[in-house]
Order: structure tokens, then sequence, then C-alpha cells
């Protein structure tokens, strides 16, 4: 496995089943090398047999949804890169796509109405200003804050004038859409209720709502409103006291949802439930109340689609006995039915797959799904949930991965100083001999809120094939392992989490095949923290790189695209307890360091702002110690997931670099950095 391979690799992404069960249309996500850019068209999979085909043939073509009737399917076309889409029309019996939309901020999340007749959407057109458009300055104007969150990650500064709000159009050549609410709030999540009287959608309608906990809401706004709303006439379904994240609408009033319930007392991770409401507004009932698991999430993967976007399989079986939902265990994220009555559930799918992304028939007979594992980014999957019967229609990555050999990936469990079991894997080269003794790599996850398990990490099957044991463990603050686990790190993060990761690494060295001096250590995010955090505390690491990471939490508190104002992860604001955000930043222990330290950041990164690398840097740098820093222009916190395919490419070959310079004494003289000493005492 090469990091060029990156550039050959096909995503399958948001994959939809028709009405009837017979048909699977998605979106085939590929990267064009010599724009350097991402592509994705429509592909059609019979459930039968036979190889997929090509709807669509456009750069830009995604988030395909099928009529009722199952003869027409909606789409968003996207006609140059990173430029608003409109949606089309895309007839199964032949013909060209249908423009439907021309709105100046384009249109997405299509949403049929159950009697075909209609399409709600999502758009951040704003009809006052847009229509005629208006004359755009020759240099952008100076922008007005009020708010302390007003930019994100991936997207930009927020333009307050153009939120994502609810449209609505008919289905038909020539149709004119209509706004159906406005002003200061988004919305998203656009569904119809069964009885297609409303259309329903996730808001969070509060005045300032980065003092508190999320609190999205399930609204719902009449299609037949003759003038846009802003709240006087929207009617609230569903509430708790927390964020729903996501909804399937049943018969009648019956609605399945994904959510935290949140405590009164802060917790710093809120382990979602599935909810059943029977009626609007009341209650619902928490069908994982007696199940310590997670929904609706899944595994942290470099591979996911980078572009097209899927969400996961929601919804009721036949008849609204049982709900289906994805449910994180252990690593994995599985497909599972839930009965209304009494809770109960039963996994459908394989623990060692992934499921990636999918969707259901509207009766819950069959889902289509994406499955990731240890050796694919991705397969097409067809489930028959009445029979259990799972069946694999298409892999876009046989032909490559025939060529590739990869090695045994093992799973391991082992006790943390306090007893807690902590789950890991070991990746091991294809041509691994447990006599020799081979250079061991940590790779740290972030979040700190997630987890690794069974999918397909490129990174670490590149430094495997170059020779590397590669481990990657899910230490006390990840997911899948229940609520206490999760929120044990909250006001101690990082803290104890160092010591499961050191314990990890322990633990394979025990096997005998390590070379105790040749042992490096990183991670992205909060993996990245962690990797600054465990360099002040030990020399054990021959080198480490630090990934898009945290290195001061106060400046982070001061400048992090989403606002840290509430007691979840500290207690108070820097300027009111300095003491508690310098204890746990690397940065002010950076005299301690003594490992060789590459830093990787992303200049447009606004989770955790290109400053916190500068900081690693230049304190290292001032104790004339090996550092040094690779920024890559363009980029956001998303560089290693979905940044340009070329910068992946790049920041895999710096990684494996810095690796190999220290840990296999391959010179490396454009970073100016010392020669690496591969003699020795083991360092403790």
């Amino acid at each position: 496995m090469l990091e060029d391979d990156l550039l050959r690799f096909i995503w399958i992404a948001d994959p939809r089943i028709s009405p009837d069960g017979s048909l699977v249309v998605f979106t085939r996500v590929h990267v064009d090398a010599e724009a350097d850019e991402y592509r994705t068209s429509l592909w059609l999979a019979e459930v039968d047999g036979g190889a997929p085909r090509a709807l669509t043939f456009g750069i830009g073509d995604s988030q395909p949804r099928w009529s009722p009737d199952g003869g027409t399917i909606a789409f968003v076309r996207a006609l140059e890169p990173k430029k608003p889409g409109q949606l089309h029309l895309l007839r199964l019996d032949g013909g060209e796509a249908i423009a439907l939309t021309r709105l100046e901020k384009g249109a997405s999340a299509p949403a049929w109405s159950p009697d075909g007749r209609r399409i709600a959407f999502q758009s951040g057109t704003h009809p006052a200003i847009d229509v005629p458009p208006r004359e755009k300055p020759k240099n952008e104007p100076g922008r007005v804050v009020t708010r302390p969150e007003f930019r994100w990650n991936d997207e930009g500064f927020t333009d307050f004038d153009h939120l994502p709000h609810v449209w609505v159009i008919e289905a038909r050549e020539g149709a004119t859409a209509r706004a159906l609410t406005h002003g200061r709030f988004k919305e998203e999540g656009v569904a119809w209720s069964a009885d297609g009287r409303s259309v329903l959608f996730l808001s969070d309608r509060r005045e300032e709502p980065w003092y508190q906990h999320e609190e999205s809401r399930v609204w719902a706004v009449d299609p037949d409103l003759a003038e846009p709303t802003d709240g006087e006439k929207l009617r609230r379904i569903a509430a708790i006291h927390g964020p729903i994240t996501a909804f399937a609408p049943g018969e009648g009033d019956r609605l399945l949802a994904v959510g935290a319930i949140v405590p009164e007392t802060p917790r710093s991770y809120d382990q979602r439930d599935l909810l059943l409401f029977e009626r609007p507004d009341h209650a619902p009932r928490v069908l994982t109340r007696d199940h310590d698991v997670e929904i609706g999430d899944g595994i942290s993967s470099d591979q996911h689609p980078p572009r097209g976007g899927g969400g996961m399989p929601l919804g009721f079986t036949r008849g609204g006995a049982a709900a289906l939902a994805v449910v994180a265990r252990h690593g994995s994220a599985r497909l599972a039915r839930f009965e209304a009555a009494s809770g109960a559930y039963e996994p459908l799918t394989p623990a060692d797959r992934e499921v990636i992304a999918g969707s259901l028939t509207p009766d819950g007979r069959r889902a289509a799904l994406t499955l990731g594992g240890f050796s694919r980014p991705g397969v097409l999957a067809v489930l028959d949930v009445e029979s259990g019967a799972l069946r694999e229609l298409w892999d876009p990555n046989a032909t490559l991965f025939a060529d590739r050999r990869l090695g045994e990936i093992e799973e391991i469990w082992y006790p943390a100083a306090d007893g807690r079991r902590i789950q890991g894997w070991i990746v091991k080269p294809a041509d691994f001999d447990p006599a020799k003794k081979y250079p061991l790599i940590l790779e740290i996850h972030g979040g700190p809120h997630a987890a690794y398990g069974v999918t397909f990490f490129h990174e670490f099957r590149v430094l495997a094939a170059a020779g590397y044991i590669v481990l990657h463990v899910n230490p006390r603050g990840s997911t899948t392992y229940g609520q206490e686990f999760g929120n044990v790190i909250q006001y101690r993060y990082p803290g104890d989490d160092v010591g499961d990761l050191l314990a990890g690494v322990d633990e394979v060295v025990r096997r005998g095949y390590i070379d105790e001096a040749r042992i490096g250590v990183t991670g992205g995010s909060g993996g990245g923290l962690l990797t600054n955090w465990i360099v002040t505390r030990t020399d054990r690491f021959a080198c480490a790189i630090t990934q898009r990471c945290v290195a001061d939490w106060a400046s982070m508190w001061w400048s992090s695209d989403f606002a840290m104002f509430t007691s979840t992860w500290f207690r108070k604001a820097p300027h009111e307890d300095f003491e508690e955000f310098r204890s746990r930043s690397p940065v002010y222990f950076a005299d301690r360091i003594r490992t060789p330290l590459m830093i990787i950041h992303s200049e447009e990164d606004w989770r955790t702002p290109i400053g916190q690398g500068e900081a690693m840097f230049r304190a290292l740098k001032r104790q004339r110690k090996p550092v040094v820093m690779v920024r890559f222009p363009g980029e956001s916190h998303e560089l290693s997931r979905s940044g340009v395919p070329s910068r992946r490419v790049q920041n895999q070959r710096h990684i494996r670099r810095w690796f190999d310079h220290w840990l296999m004494g391959v010179p490396a003289p454009e970073y100016a950095c010392e020669e690496a000493v591969l003699t020795g005492e083991p360092t403790t």
C-alpha cells in the first residue's frame, strides 16, 4: 500500500435504495488527478445482480433521492467545484436531467413529498436581496461580528444573511421555488410528515445557544405558506433536554429520533440514545435506556468518502413493531433492530464490518449500505432485514487491492493501571516475521470522544507496508464503550488517557518483536494534543508527529470556531482560572521535550487554529531542539480526510519521511534536523 494509492481509490457515498428495494442509486467518488479534485457522479446498481452503471457524467452530481413511485431521481448538480449545486430531476425511463432550481445560493438535501408532487429542500438564498442579483463589490467588505461563533472549520466565515432555510418546489420543469422559513436561525435535516401535511426539520432556535448545551429540536412548517415564516408559524414536534441529531417520521404521529439527553450537571460526552416519540411534543420513550451504547455514530477513518455525503440508516420496520438504527459498540458500527415495545436489540450486520452510510426502504424491509472494514475503504451491500441475508453488490477497489498485499490486523485487550480494559489493534507488515525486531508507531485518535475500530485506515497501511508495526487504541474518553468510559476524562484531558496509551505500548513490546529504541508516536486533533503531552511526560519515543494539534488551551478557548463557553471541558474561562488551562497545555512544558517533533498543520484550520502548531514550533525552536513545521495552505482541519488529493498524498509522505529518518536512519536533509541516534540503551 503506497501513499499515492489514494489517487486511485473509489468511494461509495450515500447509497439510496429504491422504494421497492430492487435498485440502489449511489454517489461514486473518485480523484481526477490532473485537476487535483474529487469528482462525483450518480451510479445505479440492481439488487439482483449485474455490474453498476453510470447514470450521470457530471463532475459534481450527488444527493440522489427516489420519488415515491421509484420512477424519478432528484439530485444536486454542481457545474463547478466548490460552487453551489442546483436541484435536478432524472427519469429512469430515459432523457436528460432537468434543472429544477436556479437559486443564487444553490439547493441541497432534497426530500420528496409522500404524493411525489413536491420536493422540500434547503437553500441559503435570501429572496429579498438575491433577486435580482446584487452587484458584488470589487473587494470583500469588512465583516461586523456580534456573535462568538462566526466561522466554521471547512466552511469559512458564516454569512448570516444566507443561512440554510427550508424551501419547497413542485417536481416539474418550470416550477418556482418558495421559501418556507427565513430569519436568524438555520434549519437542516428536511423531511416530510407521513401524511404530507408538514415539512419537518431540525433547528436550535435559541438566541444565545453557545452558553449552554446543544439543543436542536424537530419543528414542522406548513408547505402551503404564502410567505416564509421566521418562527411564529412553526410547530414544535419533538424536543429533549439536549440535541436531536437525526430523525425519521413514522405512520401517524410516531417519530424516531437520535439524540443526547443532557443532565443538569455538564458532561464533556453525552452518549446518544434512540428515542421514540408517539405524540407530538411529548416526552419520548428511550429505547436504549437499558443499553449503554452509542446510537447513530461511526468509527474514525481517513478513508470515508471525501465528498458525496450520506447519513446513517434510521427508520421503522414493516408495521412499526421495531426500529432500525446504527449502534456503535467496541470499535464497530452495526445496523441493529430495536423492538419498539421492549427496547431489546439485535445487531444485523457483522461485528467486523463498519456501516459508513445507508438507507432503508419505506417499509424497512431492505437496507442499502456502504460497508467498510480492515481491508477495504467501502463496498456496496444490501441487507434483507427480515431474513438477515447480507449480500455485497460491488467492490469498487477490487482491482487495485488485488495487486496490494495487506498484513494482518490483530485485536488486543489489555488492562490499564486502574484495571479498566482497553481495546486496540496491531497492524502488521504483509511479510511480518515474529522473530524480527520492528519499529513501532503509536497512533492516537482525536475527538477526544471518537473511536478507532474495524475500518480502513490508509495511513496505517502505508506505514505497515514501509516496515512498521502500527498500534492504535481507544483510551478512556473514547466512544463505543459506554457513557462513563467516555466522560471519565472530563476536566482531566489530557491525563490518565496517556497511561492507557503507554500501557498499550507495553502490551505490544511484551510480544518480543519491537525494537524499543525505535518507537514513534503521532496523532491528529485531540490526538495531536496527546502527542504533544506525551512527549512532555516521557522520553520513550524516538520521534513524534503532531497533526492539527492543541498546544495552548487558553488561546484555543479564544480562537477556535466553536465557543467553549459551557463548563463541559473547563469549569471557567481562561481569565477566571488561567492555571487550569496552563496545567493541561503542552506548550507550557516544552522545556521537558527532548523528542524530535514534526508539526503538521493547515493554514485555514478553524477547529484548532494554526497558532496552536506555531506555539509548539516556536517553543522548541527557541530551545534549538529538533523540530520542523509542515504548513498546508488552503486546507482545513479535514486535510487527512477530505483535503485536496495531492496534499493528502504529500501529508502521508511527510509522515513517512520523518519516521523513516528517525526510526530507520534514512537521510532527510529537507528537514534540517539532527541525525538520528539509533543505538544505545532504550529510553524510559
